[in-house]
């Protein structure tokens, strides 16, 4: 068995059952294949450096876990088919990069305090692009007056 690491990013619009829901679907298709999860962490809700299919954010997953290398093609699958998983990466990993931690994700405190903390940065960020768009268009209204008056 060799050792693997996949960070996945999912839909930041799904609500915490809904990431369960994957979060599970995934470690149950690795367990079916007869994997072991050895670290989950949930790092939360960021800010994408760039779109992927119109999101600006997303939820990232990082799984390290123990499989043959025959099954990690089927994994992949999984990955890919998901709808509701923008991107992902798998990569092998040896067993001194294994973190310790909880092989179980608990992700309704984490993404209670996401949801709070990027609500209000949403809005700034909503607010910052709605002041840069009205600075933009009284620009082109003086301008418009401008060639008006001449």
């Amino acid at each position: 068995m060799n050792y693997y690491e996949t960070v996945y990013i999912i839909h930041p619009a799904l609500q915490e059952g809904r990431l369960n829901d994957i979060v599970t679907k995934i470690h149950n298709k690795l367990e079916k294949l007869k994997g072991e999860i050895l670290y989950i962490d949930n790092w939360g809700k960021k800010k994408l450096s760039y779109q992927i299919d119109k999101q600006k954010y997303g939820t990232y997953i990082l799984c390290q876990y123990s499989l043959n290398c025959q099954d990690i093609k089927d994994i992949s699958q999984e990955l890919e088919l998901n709808p509701n998983i923008l991107r992902y990466l798998t990569t092998k990993i040896n067993e001194p990069d294994i973190k310790e931690g909880s092989n179980k994700l608990e992700i309704s405190k984490v993404v209670e305090t996401e949801n709070n903390k990027f609500s209000n940065k949403d809005k700034q960020d909503i607010n910052k692009e709605e002041n840069n768009k009205s600075i933009i268009h009284d620009k082109k209204i003086d301008k418009k007056d401008e060639i008006d008056k001449n």
